[in-house]
């Protein structure tokens, strides 16, 4: 018999192979650092993209908030606030697994997020 949460994460693992690696990567980093939100510009940097490259990387972000699965909130002409939906219960289940088993990406991503504001 197989359980919600074996069905629930199969589910999830089919949302992810949906989705390129770059995509991959940046809801892994949101979930990781759910709550809290941050800018697309920091998002950008612990992803290593470059200033020539942002522009692709907006359109990532575009098709990611399309697909209902950030929060893009627009802070300023300029400045985005970005957030998984943490509404969606696949999205949800992969804030669960950040939060009780994702504690060393975690603190590697809080790492690159300070080395970024020095």
């Amino acid at each position: 018999m197989v359980s919600n949460t074996e069905k629930q994460d199969y589910e999830l693992l089919l949302l992810l192979s949906t989705l390129g690696a770059n995509k991959i990567r940046a809801i892994l980093i949101l979930a990781h650092l759910y709550p809290k939100a941050i800018t697309a510009t920091q998002l950008s940097d612990i992803l290593g993209y470059s200033m020539k490259a942002r522009t692709i990387y907006r359109g990532i972000l575009e098709d990611l908030q399309l697909k209902e699965l950030i929060y893009l909130d627009k802070l300023t002409p300029k400045v985005a606030s970005i957030r998984l939906n943490h509404d969606n219960p696949l999205l949800k289940r992969l804030i669960d697994l950040a939060k009780n088993h994702g504690e060393n990406y975690q603190q590697i991503i809080n790492e690159l997020m300070v080395k970024e504001d020095v």
